[in-house]
């Protein structure tokens, strides 16, 4: 259980610093060619770290990257990028827009968790998501 927290702490901090960048961003810059920049930024980093990952006996790593689930996580990162950029480049506020996003997708993704994946949502999970849906509309009140 260890390495989910340590995991988790380093998705939180990219998550800080992808959100800083976003914000910091010029908004006279292509949103599709900032895209190309910072996936090219990440797939050479990604590139880099394979060998760190490679299990023994592993298949060749090309043949992991071509599946659908591949496609749609890709579908969905262009569309986090891209609507992050856009409402930072409109006005949106670093303050609560991560939070809006991810509790929001948590909501919609409760019954995928359920239907799909037969998790179980418990009272204190239902306690949770008011907490958080709670959070979110005060902090969408100006």
């Amino acid at each position: 259980m260890k390495d989910v927290y340590l995991y988790l702490g380093v998705a939180t901090l990219g998550v800080v610093i992808y959100q800083y960048g976003q914000k910091v961003i010029n908004p006279s810059v292509n949103p599709m060619a900032l895209l190309m920049g910072v996936y090219f930024v990440a797939f050479m980093l990604a590139f880099a770290a394979v060998p760190i990952f490679q299990a023994p006996g592993q298949s060749v790593w090309v043949r992991q990257i071509v599946s659908w689930p591949v496609l749609v996580v890709g579908i969905g990162v262009v569309l986090i990028e891209g609507g992050f950029l856009l409402a930072y480049r409109y006005g949106g506020s670093l303050q609560w827009s991560g939070v809006a996003v991810n509790g929001l997708a948590a909501f919609v993704l409760i019954p995928v968790a359920i239907v799909i994946f037969h998790e179980r949502l418990s009272p204190s999970r239902i306690f949770g998501v008011l907490l958080t849906l709670t959070g979110m509309a005060l902090l969408a009140r100006k």
